[in-house]
């Protein structure tokens, strides 16, 4: 079974890749896409999310999960093709684009909704961080190699061949996703009134806060987000091929990070790691401030580098904290999350899309400092990132160590030569004291945090 749902994670990124980073802002700015609709397209991943919230009133009249996914999925790829299609014409329609990606956006977010109710029911809580640690190495592997060649295949056959062939390498994941669900078994969801249980989802105070934090770190993600591969093809001119090898290194980075995320996740809690992820690509929009024309190679891999390590804590945590947070496995749980989110993905696209089309001819600094206006909002996003933690800190789990513990503890042991003790096997020397205090509290039903023991 799991062998089947990591089969159809791999095959679905091979679509993935099409939606998101620079393929996606290469194929909006061929389809004519200006700076606001760029902005606003890219951030339709969150914004229909907005669109689970229907996702209970399916389920209940249809609760096979696994036959919704793939409907859902088929519906979210296939339009695809059409954009296969109309690459080949000069003329192209910047709205044909928008109303293409709109469509399969609405559609995969209901499948990723009927995808996680269904996954939550198949893996034990306990296995869920090691599962989806793993999960995703095997996604971060495919990606790696496809978004090389992906990259490639633009550089080297251009517009439209280029975009064309990465497209129906997409399909081909499309179908392959669909046969690797069959696979998975179905679980019948046993749940009462959509509406009652939406009703009850919105009396949950504890996941409330939890959809609060991710509604407000949407805004901030939405805000900037399609604009830093916009900023290295449309000002900076980068190859894509430079922009395929950072991506190379940013996976195999986030591979071995996945694996020790995963298995931190599962002793310290989903929250730890999301803590620490946000803190850590709280410090990457700002260094965007300062990429230019002479400082891009370098600083293009210390982005990829410091990406892989913040972002694989954040795609891991993510995905599992809601899983641990709601109190069932009802879909109204993930349709809430999901659409509060969407709806502060929409307001971060609209505000962001409207300033960056603002700033588009704004040009600061020097010959040898050249600043273009998109790059102050960098500077704004990075301190908005790091105002979530304080939202993200009052959710309550099950499992928590909070970020200072985390880092004094990790420099309490240093300073005392328990991480250089163990030959190798010292990196988890934190964790294995951590896990040790939580054992302690592993009978207790009410949140609880990790108290210092030095």
């Amino acid at each position: 079974m799991k062998f089947y749902l990591n089969l159809e994670g791999v095959a679905s990124t091979l679509y993935i890749l099409l939606t998101q980073g620079a393929i996606f802002t290469g194929l909006a700015i061929a389809f004519n896409l200006d700076e606001f609709l760029i902005g606003v397209t890219a951030s339709f991943p969150m914004v229909a999310q907005i669109f689970q919230i229907l996702s209970p009133l399916v389920v209940e009249k249809f609760p096979k999960r696994r036959t919704l996914v793939n409907i859902f999925n088929l519906l979210s790829r296939l339009p695809w093709a059409l954009l296969l299609v109309f690459l080949a014409f000069e003329r192209r329609s910047p709205m044909f684009f928008v109303l293409i990606f709109a469509v399969s956006q609405i559609f995969g977010t209901l499948a990723g909704n009927a995808w996680t109710s269904l996954v939550r029911d198949l893996i034990p809580e306990s296995e869920r961080g090691t599962f989806f640690g793993r999960r995703n190495v095997y996604v971060s592997l495919t990606s790696l190699v496809f978004f090389y060649v992906y990259s490639l295949l633009i550089d080297q056959l251009k517009d439209p061949l280029g975009y064309q062939l990465a497209i129906a390498i997409g399909m081909f994941g499309t179908f392959l996703s669909f046969w690797a669900m069959l696979k998975v078994p179905e679980v019948p969801l046993k749940s009462s009134s959509a509406s009652a249980e939406v009703k009850f989802v919105f009396q949950d105070r504890n996941f409330m806060k939890l959809c609060s934090f991710y509604f407000v770190w949407n805004v901030v993600i939405a805000f900037t987000s399609p604009f830093f591969t916009y900023h290295l093809l449309k000002n900076l001119q980068v190859p894509f091929s430079y922009i395929g090898f950072t991506g190379v290194l940013s996976s195999i980075v986030a591979i071995i990070f996945y694996f020790i995320w995963g298995r931190l996740s599962d002793n310290i809690g989903h929250k730890s790691v999301a803590m620490v992820g946000v803190l850590i690509v709280s410090f990457l929009p700002p260094m965007w401030f300062f990429m230019n024309t002479f400082t891009y190679r370098y600083l293009m891999i210390a982005d990829a580098v410091i990406t892989a390590i913040g972002w694989s804590a954040i795609n891991l945590s993510f995905l599992t904290l809601p899983m641990e947070v709601a109190q069932s496995s009802s879909s109204a749980y993930f349709a809430t999350y999901a659409a509060l989110g969407g709806i502060g993905g929409l307001i971060g696209a609209l505000s962001g899309g409207t300033i960056a089309k603002l700033l588009a001819n704004v040009h600061l600094g020097t010959s040898n400092l050249p600043i273009y206006g998109i790059q102050l909002m960098f500077l704004a996003s990075g301190l908005l990132r790091a105002f979530t933690l304080r939202l993200l800190g009052r959710v309550g789990t099950r499992r928590y160590v909070p970020l200072r513990t985390l880092i004094a503890s990790a420099l309490f042991l240093s300073r005392e030569g328990g991480l250089t003790r163990s030959n190798g096997s010292n990196v988890y020397e934190v964790l294995r004291i951590v896990k040790k205090k939580l054992e302690e509290k592993e009978d207790e039903t009410i949140p609880w945090r990790v108290k210092r023991w030095w």
